[in-house]
């Protein structure tokens, strides 16, 4: 039989407003995959996939996560006579764990990609200990995947029941034993966010060797991030035992400084604690083993005695990391899941993480939709189409006391060299912090990670510094980011902090960024930039300059980004950059920038503060002979003052900082800030016959039409 193909759609335009009325026209058995297709939106209902529907893709065909599955049930709480649930379940008149989550899997072979599961019940729904069991998703059937999903709840978000499931790329939120699951389980988890909202468990793991001797299940993370958000009010264990045999392994995680010195927890006071399989190998980060080293050598111990070798009966320290030969059958996937070799639709399982370009299959065939980027612009030079996305990299939202994670940790944490997008997901907050992206972490788009309904995510993630021109750098290691460091895989990240920037002992114009962009291919979208130095933060003529983001890099792209500073706030050093509805505000030179620099702004807001210039383009043929295509466009932008306070004509369109500098504005909206002159010279000895200022259909009162005296080389 051929392929089945399925749309969803809130807005009437698909033959199904209804998840699970697409999962419902679905014929029973194996024989034809089915893929449904379900629009952006938010989707308030309960899905069952029943043991009968096999092999079934859910495809979410918008931006990431923007697919929302939403649902209210917990524990104890009263169920209507309609609700979806399994047939052996049809007369219980409230929910349980095991019917309450929001999306139910109890068929095989179900994939799903780029879908928001939530449970909206919160932690104090039950009323009572104990009664507060919201699940987001049930997986019971076998062979399971999710690659780029974000699974939402509190306590008990994501309930593996039984079978053998894989999670790629995917993000679990939530508190008390967010995930947990058995027996008979395996479950592997790859690059994913494990992120935790209050005081709980990460992992409880169900496995019980006297009453099931043949259960081989285990939960295995490779690559993953566990760590804590801004809510969390204290300490997240890894894990604990649900029952006594049971099995978690963390290899080459990060482990945030939400977990405790003693890594792991009882589930009671009965715990046999020498049973429990409970390993971190080669982990990085705060709440690591290798952060309390130190306490390692003097008490000989940092975890509870609470692991168990493969190989011997002893108890061992889970303090004492296991060997590699230990840990090498759990990542091995064709040994730790005993499969056969193709699922029900002739494709290996589990799959490799699914692309986002369009011309590639994923794991059952079904492609994942390309991000979403701004179109290139019709004329100068746009960023190169983005490559297929392999990883999701989530930077919890940032605390008042400082002690979350940063922006910069994502940063180091992104593989060298990479053919393929790292997705950075920015919690909402004020991170208060230098970033630097090195040249060789290639391809990142840094993104808000809004999936609320109607929530745009512009403006929710700002990057905040303080640093201008002549400022004493207290801590060099924060200037421009990490030098180096442990990555999730295990490697060594080789970026090196710049010359200039670890050997000074004040700030330059080029290591005051707030943001530096080293790598090429890099894409922002949504996130504000500050430099908060103000423009007399220097204490003389010409040492404020103070920058918010800079750009050595080619291909860079932003959108619908906002730049805040005074002087200099937009340093574009060298290469190609695009800019598209973004929102740049300063007052000296605050756009600058070359040579060899290459400026597109589309439909962009450029917001003058105060006296000054806007625009400070960089280019002379004479020692740069191939700058030849160095340039600032600014098409269909608006060109006016921040707010009535600042004076009509007081500041200029551009002045020259090489001899051939080039600026260009086409369609532009110019306000009454802009005096008459319209450009400047850079100093009494610049050759005005060089530089070319050009303005062409512009309007408004600071518009070359409107000032007929400018001089020809200015207009």
């Amino acid at each position: 039989m051929g392929h089945l193909a399925l749309r969803v759609a809130l807005d009437g335009s698909a033959p199904f407003s209804s998840i699970q009325d697409a999962v419902d026209a679905v014929p029973p058995g194996k024989g034809q995959p089915t893929t449904i297709h379900i629009d952006p939106g938010t989707y308030f209902e309960q899905i069952l996939v029943p043991s009968s529907k096999h092999c079934i893709s859910f495809v979410g065909t918008g931006p990431p996560w923007s697919t929302i599955v939403c649902f209210d049930a917990f524990n104890g709480k009263a169920r209507p006579p309609h609700a979806q649930c399994a047939s052996d379940d049809r007369t219980n008149p409230v929910y349980n764990t095991y019917n309450c989550a929001t999306v139910q899997v109890e068929a095989s072979g179900v994939v799903m990609v780029n879908i928001v599961i939530v449970n909206q019940s919160r932690p104090d729904c039950g009323g009572q200990s104990g009664q507060n069991q919201a699940v987001a998703l049930r997986t019971t059937g076998d062979k399971v995947q999710l690659h780029g999903c974000w699974i939402r709840g509190w306590q008990a978000t994501l309930y593996t029941h039984q079978g053998r499931q894989y999670f790629s790329r995917t993000v679990i939120e939530g508190s008390v034993d967010i995930i947990f699951g058995g027996p008979n389980v395996n479950a592997f988890f790859h690059k994913c966010s494990i992120l935790s909202k209050g005081r709980g468990t990460f992992t409880t793991h169900y496995r019980d060797l006297t009453t099931s001797p043949h259960d081989a299940g285990a939960f295995v993370f490779q690559c993953c991030a566990f760590t804590g958000t801004s809510s969390t009010n204290g300490p997240c264990y890894l894990g604990r035992p649900w029952r006594q045999d049971a099995r978690v392994i963390l290899a080459h995680c990060y482990i945030g400084q939400c977990v405790p010195q003693r890594g792991w927890d009882r589930w009671d006071g009965s715990t046999d604690i020498s049973r429990p399989t409970f390993w971190e190998f080669d982990c990085v980060g705060p709440g690591s083993i290798k952060a309390h080293s130190s306490i390692n050598q003097t008490s000989g111990q940092d975890r509870p005695v609470m692991m168990t070798s493969p190989s011997a009966k002893s108890p061992r320290f889970i303090g004492r990391e296991p060997a590699p030969a230990e840990v090498a059958p759990f990542l091995d996937l064709p040994s730790f899941f005993a499969l056969s070799r193709t699922d029900c639709s002739g494709s290996a399982f589990p799959g490799p993480a699914p692309p986002c370009s369009a011309n590639e299959d994923g794991p059952l065939g079904t492609p994942l939709p390309p991000l979403q980027e701004a179109s290139p612009p019709s004329q100068g030079t746009s960023p190169s189409p983005a490559a297929p996305t392999r990883l999701f990299l989530v930077v919890p939202a940032a605390a008042e006391d400082g002690n979350s994670a940063r922006v910069q940790e994502a940063i180091d944490a992104v593989e060298p060299g990479g053919k393929h997008t790292t997705v950075i997901a920015v919690f909402p907050g004020t991170y208060f912090e230098q970033v630097r992206i090195p040249s060789n972490k290639t391809r990142i788009l840094l993104r808000p990670a809004s999936v609320e309904e109607g929530s745009t995510g512009v403006g929710e993630v700002r990057i905040v510094f303080n640093a201008h021109t002549g400022k004493a750098k207290h801590d060099s290691s924060s200037s421009s980011g990490s030098a180096g460091g442990k990555i999730a895989g295990g490697e060594t990240c080789s970026g090196t902090i710049a010359t200039t920037a670890s050997a000074a002992a004040s700030y330059t114009t080029y290591t005051s960024a707030t943001f530096a962009v080293e790598a090429d291919h890099f894409t922002a979208e949504g996130i504000v930039f500050e430099n908060t130095a103000g423009p007399r933060c220097g204490g003389g003529s010409g040492q404020h300059q103070a920058v918010a983001v800079r750009v050595t890099a080619e291909r860079s792209a932003f959108h619908r980004c906002c730049f805040l500073g005074w002087q200099d706030t937009l340093y574009l050093h060298r290469g190609s950059t695009w800019f598209k509805d973004c929102r740049v505000e300063g007052s000296v030179d605050f756009i600058f920038g070359g040579p060899k620099a290459r400026g597109y702004w589309k439909g962009c807001e450029v917001v003058v503060r105060g006296k000054g210039w806007v625009t400070a383009h960089r280019r002379d043929l004479a020692q740069w002979p191939d700058d030849t295509d160095g340039a600032f466009v600014f098409d269909a932008c608006s060109i006016q003052a921040s707010d009535p306070s600042v004076p009509p004509s007081c500041a200029l369109l551009g002045r020259p900082w090489g001899p051939d500098a080039r600026v260009l504005l086409h369609g532009c909206s110019i306000g009454a800030v802009v005096k008459a002159e319209g450009w400047g010279a850079w100093n009494s000895a610049t050759d005005v016959s060089r530089p070319r200022f050009l303005e062409w259909e512009c309007t408004g009162p600071g518009a070359s039409l409107a000032h007929d005296g400018r001089p020809p080389y200015r207009r």
